[in-house]
């Protein structure tokens, strides 16, 4: 995808815009749209993709049992009779991890797409309008940087306990200095926006 040079504020609106549109999606749309964030994941790297969307599972299947055993139905297994998982509450809770697992993943190819420095300065522009209300956009998307960095770089851990520990611990070498360019808005930035949300809109009406 390195061809493809759009301003990552750009990319960032077009995830915003997509997490926003997945809730309306019809089931033929879903199944399109799985089929070509694979392909992205592939040619972004799968790896380095999968490596994002498999921290989430837990939160998926958390999703899936809440729906499951908070929705009233038909039970998901007849021989139980108290606190059980309905079928219509398993349907829903796997349709909304289906949409869920769909936005990381899209989310993951984005941070695949962009360098650390593009993503903050898409971040910062994206940010912008903020700072008018005196928000400190430029505190805010170097620790918003910082959070990403080290939660990509954190080792691998086994075990609830050692995973807190990790996360608990701030690594021995911090960042002194962080500094990012802003790149300007091109055509391409503008037809990409363009056919893009077009997309949307035609998928949604």
């Amino acid at each position: 995808m390195s061809y493809i040079n759009l301003h990552p504020t750009t990319l960032l609106l077009a995830w915003i815009g997509f997490a926003l549109a997945i809730p309306s999606f019809s089931l033929f749309a879903l199944i399109a749209t799985s089929i070509l964030i694979v392909i992205l994941m592939m040619v972004s790297g799968f790896a380095r993709c999968w490596s994002l969307v498999r921290r989430t599972r837990v939160l998926l299947i958390v999703m899936l049992l809440l729906y499951a055993f908070a929705t009233d139905g038909t039970p998901l297994f007849p021989g139980w009779v108290q606190a059980y998982p309905s079928y219509e509450g398993f349907m829903a809770g796997a349709l909304q991890a289906w949409r869920l697992l769909l936005m990381i993943a899209a989310l993951a190819v984005v941070f695949a797409y962009l360098p650390r420095q593009k993503l903050l300065a898409g971040i910062y522009v994206l940010l912008w309008p903020l700072k008018a209300l005196g928000m400190p956009i430029e505190r805010f998307a170097v620790r918003l940087w910082l959070t990403l960095h080290y939660t990509e770089t954190a080792p691998e851990v086994e075990g609830l306990i050692a995973r807190w520990q990790s996360a608990l611990n701030l690594p021995l070498q911090m960042e002194t200095s962080i500094t990012w360019d802003v790149p300007n808005f091109t055509i391409q930035d503008a037809v990409f926006a363009f056919c893009y949300f077009a997309l949307i809109g035609m998928i949604l009406w």
